[in-house]
């Protein structure tokens, strides 16, 4: 893939490995803290270990942040950041959900499906 500049390769690479592996790792643990009694803790232990490991691979897209988001931003320079880790911020979303109480029940009765077996 041809780069625009070197910053642009890393702000790539940076939202590559957000929405690949640490959305998938978060989808996939979701989902699977559902089938506990208590799925809260698992899910905020999935969300820490998950922030951490992207905080930890995050440093070189840090010192170029300030390029794109300078202090004070406005809403429309945000937006297209969050439209880049669209897959990472579902994935978080539905694993903060999980984690403050959302359970397959609920699940099912948004989707309009019956939870009877």
């Amino acid at each position: 893939m041809i780069q625009s500049s070197p910053e642009e390769a890393v702000v790539n690479e940076y939202f590559s490995n957000a929405n690949g592996p640490a959305a998938f790792l978060l989808l996939s643990l979701g989902y699977t803290s559902l089938q506990f009694a208590h799925p809260q803790p698992f899910a905020w232990g999935v969300i820490i270990i998950s922030m951490m490991w992207l905080f930890s691979i995050g440093g070189p897209y840090r010192a170029i942040r300030k390029y794109y988001l300078p202090d004070g931003a406005p809403l429309r320079r945000w937006i297209p950041v969050a439209w880049r880790l669209k897959v990472f911020l579902v994935a978080m979303m539905f694993t903060v959900a999980v984690a403050v109480g959302m359970t397959e029940d609920s699940i099912y009765f948004f989707l309009g499906l019956s939870t009877d077996k």
